[in-house]
């Protein structure tokens, strides 16, 4: 081969190389290079080579066409994978690499590319002191979704403890007191008929030596609307009955020889359930608020709620600060009807 077809030949090969990339073509005439993460909701997300992700409005979008199969979901729930390739007047088309080739899809029926089926977070935090009073505390909490087409089922929980240490300058022994001990699981399956509208069935657990529960225990099965869904805003309602029974310890945390106190009596009995989820990213995806409330009616009313934002800081590494209020109207001899916790913890989302 002579010398300047040589440089020909490395030149086109080079150039093969370079073109090996997704590439989304927008209305303005602008193209953008690199890999097609998601498309959800409004957003379409892209990694690129000067940048982790990029955030599109899908509105903005002319066509686009992909080195790797994609999966797409249209609106009307059917399913298809492969290549994607550009078209005219805001369409895309697949190729299934000869099993199927599209005709031009509207990009307008498109409703995910790429759909993320399992998502979840796990989070840890806590402090420590040291000196005259010695202070431990620790939280840690996750929670898992996986989504199918029609289905999607949620389980996660959480546990907070911490305590106090002294020693007695008097005796010189050291005395150590429980000041939290709490946790919580959940599960949840649902089953959705439309775009909107599901059933669930779904269980909660609790346990909260401070309030003297040993294991309130909540079945409910019910219906939700689904009013947002997508990566950038999440919000759903939910309300059904429900059977709740609650298992108090034998006697109160602070009965004693010098205490003595009557034992207490378990309840149980039908209620009723309502639930609020909500997420939503803000200020360019830089913030994400999100607010959880759960409520239980029986022969009184029980309302465990969560309120807070993540900050994401780095290929899912976030910071989580948060607001956990609990309240319970018929609580145990002696106790308070509300609990309130103030949580900083850094995890992992996904």
């Amino acid at each position: 081969m002579k010398p300047r077809q040589s440089i020909k030949f490395v030149a086109l090969t080079l150039c093969t190389f370079a073109v090996q990339a997704d590439q989304v073509l927008l209305k303005n005439g602008d193209k953008i290079s690199g890999t097609v993460l998601n498309k959800s909701g409004s957003i379409l997300e892209m990694k690129t080579d000067y940048a982790d992700k990029v955030v599109i409005k899908w509105d903005a979008v002319e066509t686009l066409k992909s080195d790797k199969p994609m999966t797409v979901i249209l609106k009307d729930k059917q399913e298809l994978t492969g290549l994607a390739g550009t078209g005219q007047n805001g369409t895309m088309t697949l190729d299934s690499k000869g099993i199927y080739k599209t005709q031009a899809i509207p990009l307008a029926d498109v409703k995910e590319i790429n759909k993320k089926f399992f998502t979840g977070s796990t989070n840890f935090g806590g402090g420590l002191s040291a000196g005259n009073t010695e202070r431990q505390a620790y939280h840690a909490d996750a929670n898992v979704q996986l989504r199918g087409r029609d289905d999607k089922v949620k389980f996660g929980g959480q546990y907070n403890y911490a305590d106090d240490s002294s020693t007695d300058k008097v005796t010189n022994q050291k005395e150590t007191k429980l000041s939290a001990r709490n946790w919580q699981l959940f599960g949840q399956y649902g089953h959705y008929f439309t775009d909107k509208w599901y059933a669930y069935a779904n269980g909660l657990f609790t346990n909260d030596r401070f309030q003297d529960i040993k294991l309130r225990s909540v079945f409910g099965a019910g219906v939700g609307y689904q009013f947002f869904e997508t990566e950038d805003l999440n919000l759903s309602l939910e309300a059904g009955p429900a059977y709740e029974n609650v298992d108090y310890y034998d006697y109160s945390l602070d009965c004693s020889a010098f205490n003595p106190c009557d034992p207490l009596e378990d309840k149980s009995g039908m209620a009723g359930r309502w639930a609020l989820n909500y997420d939503q990213f803000i200020f360019n995806r830089t913030v994400q608020l999100f607010h959880f409330h759960e409520g239980v009616y029986s022969t009184g009313v029980f309302i465990r709620s969560g309120t807070g934002f993540h900050v994401p800081i780095w290929n899912g590494l976030q910071f989580t600060n948060q607001v956990q209020v609990d309240y319970n109207s018929d609580p145990a001899p002696g106790r308070e009807s509300v609990d309130t916790r103030y949580l900083f913890s850094a995890g992992y989302g996904w």
